[in-house]
């Protein structure tokens, strides 16, 4: 109870304070962190997690990805200050023996985006991101189907020379959603080669 109201205190303290926390970057960036960047041609690799809501199984697996293009600009410019664009393939094995998906594992491969919320971020770590992306998966058992998917993550960590991202969505298979539809999530580390 003594730290409950402690806990409380500091937050009401936090919200009532006069002036308001800036930041921001400056306009004349003097430091890496807020200094603009793009690359291109990020390789990355990456583990994935597969969980269909009509299956008894969940899949994982690892794949690789080509980060298209990367950016940072932590201004007060229009947009987001991190994101890119990015297409990747993943090899996901299943966790269960027999059923309804017996035989072999499951491809997916898909292309999309990822968008900070924030504009000015000025910081290289905890940087939240909506992910959209259009895609397929394929295996023996359920043929080839096309899906879309969308989420949410956290760059764990955004500079120019590694990218670590977490990243959480949902997937929305075009046909059989009561089936294959589910929650994909995924861990990436993404590094430029030059």
């Amino acid at each position: 109870m003594k730290y409950g109201a402690i806990a409380l205190a500091a937050i009401a303290a936090a919200g009532l304070s006069e002036a308001t926390a800036r930041a921001e970057c400056p306009t004349t960036p003097d430091d890496a962190v807020c200094r603009p960047w793009s690359a291109m041609l990020l390789p990355t690799a990456f583990a994935a997690v597969y969980a269909p809501h009509g299956l008894d199984r969940t899949f994982y697996g690892g794949g690789l990805e080509a980060v298209l293009l990367a950016w940072n600009d932590n201004s007060d410019a229009y947009g987001p200050s991190q994101g890119r664009l990015r297409i990747d393939v993943a090899y996901l094995t299943s966790s269960a023996q027999g059923g309804a998906m017996t035989g072999g594992g499951m491809a997916m491969y898909r292309g999309g985006v990822q968008l900070a919320f924030e504009r000015n971020a000025s910081r290289s770590y905890g940087i939240p991101y909506f992910a959209a992306d259009l895609g397929g998966l394929s295996s023996d058992a359920t043929g080839r189907r096309w899906y879309v998917d969308g989420g949410v993550g956290l760059y764990l960590v955004h500079r120019r020379s590694v990218i670590v991202d977490l990243e959480v969505t949902g997937v929305l298979p075009f046909r059989d959603p009561g089936t294959l539809g589910g929650v994909r999530s995924r861990l990436g580390l993404s590094f430029a080669l030059w």
